[in-house]
């Protein structure tokens, strides 16, 4: 549905949509969070106007900041959220101006206030500070970025000292994204301190998880971290060296942690615990490649899928595919059927490790990818 206010245009979810980032109880009350926004592309505000839609919030979109002045008048429900462009559309009013000025009313002090830089100025981070903007990011701007900082921090003070959220409803490897995109400063700690990363204008300069420091850690906490977390802002929370820059994050772990979280969608649990069915194996040894012996090797019915991929000398989201794999063709099985069926053996038996000439290796050598429908590692030689 959408109702057009001069050049401002509301658009609403659909009845059954609402924003992923509210409680049960917000849920029952048709509670839709309302972001401004504006921006004078057309293509551009329809392609974030949508993202934000689509999950679940209402938008009140303008092409000019004027359009949505009155919006916030008195009496006019305020909006939970205001996007804005940082430079001035033709004559119009820039979005520094617009930020000073809803601080400086009492009504609108505490929304939370993100610019969008088309054209990036050295001075656009100092004049986001001094006007007390939440942040001001470098155009362009995707919109699962602005989805993921509106639900952080839609409905709630611009001046925070923390924001809570939780992996079920914004995964940590989506808003670690949206943090680095922007110039802020930070740290992402889970719940009871298990792990925490620090940031640092568009850099990730620290992380620890499960007794690791360092890329390791980064790693795995976008890959098993869980449950509830708080996002804070400030520079003394983000101290370390530089370790990841925005470039590197997004095309190599965003993609890494997202595959990893489709793999899990598929319902093995990483607390599962499995075993070799000997039977299934001995079908298909031809067939499989030496070096998933690795990944066999590490399923005895006492180490769980999370310690296996922990322990594997692959990485975790390769080692998470060939356990997918093995677990669809019947070659992993829950520990508790094989127990019913007959006793688990000590060890992988010696068949598994057949002794070829280097010619017949040759002969059989068969690219993981291949073999697996995914990427992964090739036989050794």
């Amino acid at each position: 549905m959408a109702d057009s206010s001069h050049r401002a245009t509301i658009l609403e979810p659909a009845p059954s949509s609402v924003s992923a980032d509210v409680s049960p109880r917000q849920r029952s009350k048709r509670f839709r969070p309302r972001v401004l926004l504006v921006e004078s592309d057309q293509d551009a505000r329809s392609a974030l106007a949508l993202g934000l839609v689509s999950a679940g919030f209402e938008v009140l979109a303008a092409p000019a900041i004027e359009d949505v002045l009155g919006e916030l008048g008195e009496g006019r429900p305020l909006p939970h959220l205001v996007i804005a462009p940082a430079e001035a559309h033709g004559d119009g009013m820039d979005g520094f101006t617009f930020c000073e000025r809803l601080r400086a009313d009492a009504r609108t002090e505490h929304l939370p206030v993100y610019l969008l830089s088309h054209h990036e100025e050295p001075h656009h981070r100092s004049r986001a500070e001094a006007v007390r903007a939440d942040d001001c990011l470098p155009w362009p701007v995707s919109p699962q970025v602005v989805v993921s900082l509106a639900r952080l921090k839609a409905g709630r003070s611009a001046f925070a000292p923390a924001y809570e959220a939780h992996t079920v409803r914004m995964p940590l490897a989506q808003v670690v994204h949206a943090l680095l995109c922007g110039s802020r400063s930070g740290r992402v700690e889970l719940r009871d301190n298990e792990g925490w990363l620090s940031f640092h204008q568009g850099h990730v300069v620290d992380a620890s998880y499960e007794g690791e420091r360092g890329l390791t850690a980064i790693r795995r906490m976008l890959l098993f971290g869980s449950g509830a977390y708080a996002v804070s802002f400030a520079e003394v929370l983000a101290e370390g060296k530089l370790l990841i820059n925005l470039k590197i994050y997004a095309s190599l772990l965003l993609p890494a942690a997202e595959r990893f979280a489709a793999l899990c969608s598929l319902g093995i649990p990483l607390s599962a615990r499995l075993v070799v069915d000997f039977k299934r194996l001995a079908d298909l040894l031809k067939s499989l490649p030496d070096d998933v012996g690795q990944v066999i090797r590490l399923f005895d019915g006492q180490r769980t899928v999370h310690t296996a991929l922990l322990e594997c000398g692959l990485p975790e989201v390769t080692t998470l595919e060939v356990v997918t794999c093995l677990y669809a063709q019947g070659v992993l099985v829950p520990a508790n059927l094989i127990a019913e069926r007959e006793p688990v053996p000590q060890s992988i038996p010696s068949f598994f490790e057949p002794v070829l000439s280097s010619e017949a290796l040759e002969e059989e050598e068969e690219p993981f990818s291949e073999a697996f429908g995914t990427t992964g590692p090739s036989r050794a030689a």
